[in-house]
């Protein structure tokens, strides 16, 4: 069992919650991106870890059917704001083409 899945099986439901930094401080070793890379790693072996962007923030091994509901419905929120922003970037993106091609003119 990894060291992050041991920390977190003390760290079960969102009143537990446990922040990234946290995390690192009782690691040592990992940072950030380390302990992201992890978690999507524990999450694909079937281990129910969500985050929370509220109040307490961090993350947690998700105990009951309202949490793990509740993270689903943040994960929905964030593909809907990335499309947005997907888009939106694309739209600028075709004018700095534009704007290109008229120099070269």
């Amino acid at each position: 069992m990894s060291h992050l899945l041991t920390i977190l099986q003390l760290h079960r439901g969102k009143h537990r919650a446990i922040t990234g930094k946290e995390l690192a401080e009782l690691l040592g070793d990992m940072n950030d991106r380390m302990i992201r890379k992890e978690i999507r790693e524990l999450i694909a072996e079937g281990h129910p870890i969500a985050s929370s962007t509220e109040n307490p923030y961090g993350y947690f091994l998700a105990e009951t059917p309202q949490e793990v509901e509740q993270y689903l419905k943040q994960l929905k929120n964030r593909l809907v704001e990335d499309a947005y922003r997907r888009r939106d970037f694309k739209k600028a993106a075709r004018i700095l083409s534009k704007e290109k091609q008229l120099a070269l003119l």
